[in-house]
């Protein structure tokens, strides 16, 4: 199937045993569709979502359809186009009822009872605050077909929604209290909580598209990498091998109950919800307040433009406590899910870009969308967070001085926030941790005519595994994105896709020109020795702590921090 290609629509139906009938769709007669299946409900506004009601009302589903998505704030730059999908219309958010998960399958109905096929299970990234599972670039109609036509590895893909924002990981003391009421431990961390769910279904429902639960691989990018590491942490066996792209715990922000009451207050604000009633009120207010109010409320509170929720270290989703930054050594395979894949891409933190703009005066050149900051700005800020013994070792590493220029200033701190937020910690978690460890890094370019054309950026690598935008890029992009699919097929079906880190020490690097298995001794720019130096002086964990506030602006967020309010 071709990426702009619109296939002919069938139906088709199956038998999910103590569901009912589910119809769907085929896609040439080959590849099966099954879309919006509800696997969880939402009981209530800040509610930990209950299973979804078995069997189906009146014993059928509709899976022709996607189901709605999160409530979210709209996002004024994307880097990548939308792909082609005439065939189906784009559904409406809603609050209550977005909790469904699509199947993807690479064979007719009739030819489920003879398989039991890998299972993908994506969850997608957006900073917990954006995108959906019935995004164009999500569709996983090229990523199934391929797995069975291409590479001879038929495999089923599932993805998910969940809550996002707000909805998803709103927390606070006050919050704490009433999830209490509810007979609800912790507090925050719904969305986490609802991939849960999502993860039990398949476990018990995936046989009837013949789908194998001993065999899943829990994938997702950005913060879906970073749901797939809170699940490992978690450790409850709902899969089998998982895939990191682009993240651990710590990326979007880890903040304690006492921090997030804080954001609940800035929400209140937002809201005009007056900050001296008590806490029942508080709660009662925000609980009646209008969906799109609510959604809307989020971008003034968070402060940065990509609106960012942290996770909520309550204690109860990640038993004990989330591993810190200093921590950055201590990643570990669980027995139960012992093959893990981790890899970054070279222009991680372009994606927080705007967050910038605290520290900036400049543009860039003339219509582009990108702001630098001023090195004096920059070097001040970076005093201000870690003292000036560390600031100055840091500029140093990285080469930024009061005279450098407001271009170079930018890349400087675009590769210096994503060594502190993504490279470093990845690098080290893979170097530590014991298992079949399989480690890559991305570094294609992006081609496409925007502020982040010719950047190996945040999120392009999943262009490029799904293959819906292949019509819109230049056909040298074909054989990387060939590469990279059949790898995450080859993993999932139990496969190694190269030689394992934990045994060679090597890694996969994906380039367009060519992709290499290599190692740090022979791959001198890809920045160990910087990472390793930072771990001799002892400022891993400074680093990702000021790449945070450059990029997050924690100290602001949290700024102001209730301890009285009940």
């Amino acid at each position: 199937m071709k990426s702009d290609e619109t296939p002919s629509i069938g139906q088709v139906s199956l038998e999910v045993a103590g569901l009912g009938t589910l119809k769907g769709i085929s896609l040439n007669g080959k590849t099966c569709q099954y879309l919006g299946i509800p696997y969880a409900s939402v009981p209530g506004r800040f509610r930990r979502s209950i299973p979804a009601s078995e069997p189906w009302e009146n014993g059928s589903w509709d899976g022709t359809k996607f189901g709605p998505y999160s409530p979210q704030p709209p996002r004024d730059f994307y880097p990548v186009p939308n792909a082609p999908r005439p065939w189906l219309d784009m559904p409406q958010a809603d609050e209550f009822n977005c909790l469904n998960l699509n199947i993807s399958v690479p064979h007719l109905p009739s030819d489920y009872v003879n398989n039991t096929l890998p299972v993908m299970v994506f969850i997608h990234g957006g900073a917990f605050t954006y995108s959906m599972n019935s995004s164009p670039v999500y569709d996983s109609r090229i990523l199934v077909e391929s797995s069975a036509s291409k590479f001879g590895r038929p495999t089923i893909v599932v993805t998910v929604n969940y809550r996002l924002g707000v909805y998803g990981f709103l927390a606070g003391k006050d919050l704490k209290t009433y999830n209490s009421s509810h007979g609800e431990a912790g507090v925050g961390n719904y969305g986490l909580w609802d991939q849960v769910l999502a993860l039990r279904w398949v476990q018990k429902h995936i046989s009837a598209f013949g789908g194998d639960p001993k065999q899943v691989t829990l994938f997702g990018q950005s913060a879906g990498a970073v749901s797939v590491h809170a699940h490992l942490l978690r450790g409850e066996t709902l899969f089998s091998s998982a895939i990191l792209q682009s993240g651990l715990i710590q990326l979007c922000g880890v903040l304690s109950i006492d921090e997030y009451q804080a954001v609940y207050e800035r929400i209140l604000q937002a809201l005009n919800i007056p900050l001296h009633l008590n806490p029942e009120e508080r709660i009662g207010r925000l609980l009646a307040a209008d969906s799109s109010a609510l959604t809307k409320a989020m971008v003034p509170a968070f402060i940065i433009p990509v609106v960012t929720s942290p996770l909520c270290d309550d204690g109860v989703f990640v038993e004990g406590s989330i591993p810190s930054y200093d921590e950055y050594n201590l990643f570990s395979v669980p027995e139960w899910c012992p093959r893990v894949m981790i890899g970054d891409a070279t222009n991680e933190c372009i994606i927080w870009n705007k967050s910038w703009d605290n520290i900036c005066e400049y543009p860039l050149a003339p219509g582009e969308d990108l702001t630098v900051p001023t090195a004096a700005l920059t070097l001040a800020k970076m005093e201000s967070y870690l003292g000036l013994t560390k600031a100055r070792m840091l500029s140093e590493i990285y080469g930024i001085t009061s005279d450098t220029s407001e271009k170079d200033l930018f890349m400087k701190i675009e590769k210096m926030t994503t060594h502190g937020l993504f490279s470093a910690p990845i690098y080290f978690a893979r170097q530590e941790a014991k298992g079949a460890i399989f480690a890559y890094h991305f570094d294609v370019p992006s081609p496409f005519r925007n502020a982040w054309g010719g950047m190996a950026h945040h999120s392009f690598d999943n262009v490029l595994i799904w293959g819906l935008l292949e019509h819109e890029m230049p056909q040298s992009y074909t054989r990387v994105s060939e590469s990279m699919a059949g790898a995450w097929i080859r993993f999932a079906s139990g496969e190694d896709p190269w030689e394992r880190l934990s045994e060679s020490g090597k890694y996969k690097v994906f380039g367009l020109e060519q992709t290499i298995l290599t190692s740090k001794d022979d791959d001198l720019e890809r920045g160990h020795q910087v990472w390793d130096k930072l771990h001799e002086l002892g400022l891993v964990a400074d680093l990702a702590r000021l790449s945070e506030e450059l990029c997050l602006r924690r100290r602001e967020l949290t700024q102001g921090v209730s301890v009285s309010s009940g």
